[in-house]
């Protein structure tokens, strides 16, 4: 195999950079409406126009990537856009990484259960509103890049947040949310490559994120806030670059490696690649995962030309997309392609 495959979204112009930085081949998945961007960078061989990314379990479109040998990528827009169920037991091309931990990552409850396998620290999890004691972040299932979050300060305070998020149609009436406490502190979000290859835990960068509106509602005075009745949101807009004191970096390294540990137990054969653990760090210094990502996060795209911690371990500039292309690049040359690939 020396082809790789990937939906146009999210992350894919640094997986696409990284696979030709390492001499294999490119397909891009493409919406219409962004084919004109995606050529302009030139960057995929070949671009396979869909009109929805649902199409990528069409048996035209998986026969064209089993033709080229192509291995395929999977980012942030496969857990919003699809049916993660089909992928799973009926996606035909390889997947490069663990394709049955995407369940786990859309399904919150799943979700929590791998980071307590994994001993990590996490928020309380209310499943009835009435037991809300405390200040709560309200969540929707899914990567959707913050869509509907926000924050409520006690049970009350929920109940009519949901109902005015609903008016405002922020929120469907019949959508499923997940209550987590919300911890106070700065969010952190440290970026992994677990390589079966080598054996070995990668921390290769770490972000934070902009989102909107809270993001934007330091800018507006308290009185200001407090007449416009705002809701604060968290949909996400960018990305921040983070350099994280080291101190503290032993603590979320070791995170790192029992979530890895946790989801060779419950998920075999486990981690592949890179994954993400969102934190936050309370005002004690305690940190807290809320939530991970077991695949690329678009947080990434930040480094391009590598990060601090990359640096640290390449002497060549690493993105987290030519990383992956590098494991595969490794892995057929050394005949463990089905190492890395489910």
């Amino acid at each position: 195999m020396n082809c790789i495959a990937t939906i146009g979204s999210h992350s894919a112009l640094q997986i696409l950079k990284g696979a030709k930085l390492e001499g294999l081949k490119t397909i891009l998945i493409c919406l219409k409406k962004r084919e004109k961007f995606y050529r302009s960078f030139g960057l995929a061989d070949e671009i396979v126009i869909v009109e929805d990314f649902n199409e990528i379990l069409d048996e035209e479109i998986q026969g064209k990537m089993l033709e080229s040998n192509a291995i395929f990528i999977p980012h942030g827009t496969l857990i919003s856009e699809s049916n993660l169920e089909i992928f799973e037991k009926k996606f035909k091309p390889p997947v490069f990484g663990n394709r049955g931990i995407f369940k786990w990552e859309f399904d919150r409850i799943l979700k929590d259960a791998l980071l307590k396998e994994a001993g990590i620290r996490i928020p309380q999890h209310f499943e009835n509103i009435e037991d809300v004691d405390r200040p709560v972040i309200v969540k929707l299932p899914g990567a959707e890049g913050g869509r509907g979050y926000f924050i409520a300060k006690d049970k009350h305070d929920l109940k009519n947040k949901l109902n005015e998020m609903i008016r405002r149609k922020l929120l469907k009436e019949d959508e499923k949310i997940f209550i987590q406490e919300y911890i106070i502190g700065v969010t952190l979000y440290p970026h992994f490559f677990y390589s079966p290859i080598f054996k070995r835990l990668e921390l290769l960068g770490c972000d934070r994120r902009y989102e909107t509106n809270i993001d934007a509602i330091g800018r507006i005075s308290a009185k200001d806030q407090l007449e416009l009745d705002i809701i604060p949101t968290f949909r996400v807009i960018g990305n921040i670059p983070l350099v994280i004191r080291e101190s503290m970096l032993p603590e979320i390294f070791e995170y790192g490696e029992r979530f890895v540990n946790a989801t060779k137990k419950l998920i075999p054969p486990g981690m592949i690649g890179p994954f993400c653990l969102e934190m936050v760090c309370d005002e004690n210094g305690e940190l807290y995962t809320f939530e991970f990502s077991g695949r690329i996060v678009a947080g990434t795209n930040l480094f391009i030309d590598g990060s601090p911690y990359s640096n640290l371990l390449f002497d060549e500039p690493m993105s987290m997309g030519r990383r992956i292309a590098r494991e595969i690049k490794i892995a057929e040359k050394e005949g463990r392609i089905e190492e890395v690939i489910t």
